[in-house]
């Protein structure tokens, strides 16, 4: 409990809040209070309908309760993430007993990419809290015959669909469904009708809501957002086998303990570790068959992977100590020890390409070099004390590391500072041009919203469904006649794009604030 409350709460609110999604997340929310508007999610006060509204009616909340601040936005992920290690623990504790249960809990929480993905606003964190406990309940209901659990796994369906969309009823009846034919359990009940009416209870009246609102929405919502992303390479396009790497990335440092895991012989015998590699493989295959691929789409899969290991992890210790009768553990061990000492060696000794790297993730070598030498000496410490807390503390410690790799990276992709500027500066009647950009964060911290100017965007629906609105400006030749309805015009841009928008323009463009490549200029006409 202490150990997740610090690794997900712990200057939770330290870094701006990230562009795009961080930025964008926060904005729909705070649009909630300036619209009053809480069934229809709004950007740029523009209708945005890509996802179901349950994060954003939850973030609203902590706005509410908290105020406007980096901590109260990403409060939804860091509580989803606490909750999803409690869950672990409890599913352990359920299949194989305390033991197990806490080490699968201490893996989850102490995996980089849970851990990152834990402190940072986005809808997945959420998503995956809610998909797990419903495909853990719904199988403890199937294999313990506790028909008590259905309710509760069809309200965290639910609750699942609320966040991204019917993708949860698909994953956990495929889960359950592969299950039961592996198993042979073809007698067990998986249709269950009031789990059914429960969950059209509490998903139906949103959906239909908006259906109502804007008859576009069923369009948009499932043949382009969810069956145009699974089929069509349209939108994140990726190759087959993405996902391999990220999975294992995201589960760093335990990664190189899961060939030993698996193929531990007998283990396929117990049906709750069947149970737990079904459930992983679905998530990993289901969304590498997509076309349309996200980093964070895979995170589901991290549970039942963690507590995999936690139980390998528990088969192998007596009263902490570990027992190296496994050549895989030996072979596991060592090459992530070996991992570790070649990132000390490119830490001390960088390579061009890697600076580059570090430069655009906005890493310093410092940074690597600790996050290094810890990978190494994590390793080797269980190797000579032959000891289980040797690889906890060291996982644990790279689990620490992680918000000030957050940090970093805000740093190079968070509008914060030009967003205060700019609302430092802001008077009435004034208006925000994007030209040919816009930036989410920049809305969030400054208040305003933006006319748009040349640029496609995620707001394309939102335009089409509400051109009362007047934020998109046709071309260039159109700003005379905008600017000369303002008092005054702030234009964000590129820099390389600022000769363009002045010639033509009489008056100047004058500097506010800069952030990268991005500029945000006052324009003063003659």
């Amino acid at each position: 409990m202490v150990a997740g409350l610090v690794i997900f709460f712990y200057r939770l609110g330290g870094p701006g809040l990230i562009d795009p999604d961080e930025g964008r997340y926060a904005e729909i929310a705070r649009e909630f209070f300036v619209l009053r508007d809480w069934g229809i999610p709004h950007l740029n006060l523009l209708p945005y309908l890509e996802k179901p509204p349950l994060v954003y009616w939850l973030t609203a909340l902590s706005f509410k309760v908290c105020g406007f601040t980096e901590m109260a936005a990403r409060l939804p992920s860091a509580v989803s993430a606490l909750g999803g290690v409690f869950l672990a623990y409890g599913l352990g504790r359920a299949f194989w007993g305390p033991g197990p249960g806490m080490l699968g809990a201490l893996v989850l929480a102490s995996a980089a990419g849970y851990v990152a993905l834990g402190r940072i606003l986005t809808l997945d964190m959420t998503f995956a809290l809610w998909l797990n406990v419903g495909i853990g309940l719904g199988y403890l209901a199937l294999s313990r015959g506790q028909n008590r659990l259905w309710p509760w796994a069809y309200l965290a369906l639910a609750l699942a669909v609320l966040t991204k969309g019917p993708v949860a009823l698909v994953l956990a009846g495929l889960v359950w469904v592969i299950w039961v034919i592996v198993n042979r359990r073809s007698g067990r009940p998986l249709i269950q009708i009031r789990g059914w009416v429960l969950l059209a209870v509490i998903t139906l009246p949103w959906f239909v809501y908006v259906q109502w609102r804007y008859p576009e929405f069923f369009r948009f919502f499932i043949l382009e957002q969810h069956l145009g992303r699974f089929l069509t390479p349209a939108i994140h396009p990726e190759p087959l086998w993405y996902y391999v790497p990220v999975v294992l990335g995201l589960l760093l440092p335990w990664t190189w303990l899961l060939p030993w895991t698996l193929a531990a012989a007998g283990r396929w015998r117990d049906p709750d570790y069947r149970f737990l590699v079904i459930w992983a493989a679905v998530i990993v295959v289901f969304f590498s068959l997509s076309r349309g691929k996200l980093v964070p789409y895979i995170l589901p899969a991290l549970l039942p992977l963690a507590l995999l290991v936690g139980h390998g992890l528990a088969r192998l210790t007596g009263v902490g100590r570990m027992f190296f009768n496994s050549r895989w553990l030996k072979t596991s061990l060592l090459v992530w020890a070996v991992t570790g000492v070649a990132l000390v060696g490119l830490s001390l000794w960088p390579p061009g390409f890697l600076v580059k790297a570090l430069a655009r993730a906005n890493f310093s070598l410092a940074y690597l070099l600790t996050l290094s030498l810890v990978w190494a000496l994590t390793p080797l410490a269980a190797l000579i004390w032959r000891h289980l807390g040797a690889l906890l503390l060291g996982a644990l410690l790279l689990s620490a590391l992680v918000p000030r790799g957050i940090d970093q990276v805000s740093l190079g992709r968070s509008f914060k500072d030009m967003g205060l500027a700019l609302k430092s500066r802001w008077q009435p009647g004034a208006a925000l041009v994007g030209v040919q950009i816009y930036s989410q964060g920049l809305s969030f911290y400054s208040g305003q919203i933006f006319h748009l100017l040349g640029c496609r965007t995620e707001l394309d629906l939102g335009l089409r469904l509400t051109p009362e609105k007047g934020l998109c400006l046709a071309d260039k030749e159109a700003l005379p006649a905008f600017i000369a309805g303002t008092p005054v015009t702030f234009f964000f841009l590129k820099a390389e794009a600022l000769p363009w928008l002045a010639q033509g323009l009489p008056g100047n463009f004058r500097p506010l604030a800069s952030h990268k490549d991005c500029i945000l200029s006052i324009y003063e006409g003659k």
